[in-house]
């Protein structure tokens, strides 16, 4: 009972500040045309390391994206899921100690429904920090579903003291955000995945 209200209590007071930082953001995003040229009729699945999950949740609901997140069951991600949630962002919750096998169920029945956007950190929950674990990768691809890399930054920040250095952008900063689709033929190697992501962070701080 006592951790029910103390993470409703956390989640609301979170949300109270992330909404009041955010309200005097400015939003550019990079690469953008072909990435919604392809939601709008396509499946994909948008990888991006879990230190920039704040600032593309952001970007998601200022463009009101139909998009699945995937979410720990996780005691620690409960504040922040219910922040997703509040901004319309759906979740897909799972547990990350039974291998995820709740999460890839989830994720096969939305590929094979619809044209679903499915939303992964593929570092989270728990690290290690910018090491891409393939499994969301492998479901996207024998789905028919567009890979893409999304990279992002603020003009200026806070990070956390936290595994990954959650990214917190300052007032009145640029949110930039990067699209760019995995070509066909990538591995699904962990060390390829993560190179990938890492040549698109690359690319924006270069835009930027």
């Amino acid at each position: 009972m006592f951790i029910t209200i103390k993470t409703y209590f956390l989640s609301f007071l979170l949300r109270l500040v992330l909404n009041s930082i955010f309200f005097t953001c400015r939003i550019k995003a990079h690469n953008e045309s072909s990435f919604i040229s392809h939601i709008n009729k396509n499946s994909a699945l948008l990888a991006f390391w879990h230190h920039h999950s704040l600032l593309f949740a952001h970007y998601v609901r200022q463009k009101r994206l139909p998009i699945w997140a995937i979410s720990s069951t996780h005691s620690d991600s409960e504040i922040l899921a219910k922040v997703l949630t509040s901004w319309h962002i759906k979740l897909i919750r799972g547990s990350s100690t039974r291998g995820w096998v709740n999460i890839i169920k989830q994720m096969i029945g939305l590929y094979r429904s619809s044209n679903t956007i499915i939303a992964v950190t593929p570092d989270g929950p728990r690290g290690p920090r910018k090491v891409a674990k393939p499994g969301a990768f492998s479901v996207a691809y024998k789905h028919g579903a567009q890979i893409f890399s999304v990279a992002a930054t603020a003009s200026s920040f806070w990070s956390l003291p936290s595994w990954d250095k959650t990214i917190i952008p300052k007032p009145f900063s640029i949110i930039h955000i990067r699209f760019s689709a995995l070509p066909s033929k990538t591995s699904l190697e962990s060390t390829s995945l993560s190179k990938e992501l890492l040549l698109n962070q690359k690319k924006l701080i270069d835009d930027v």
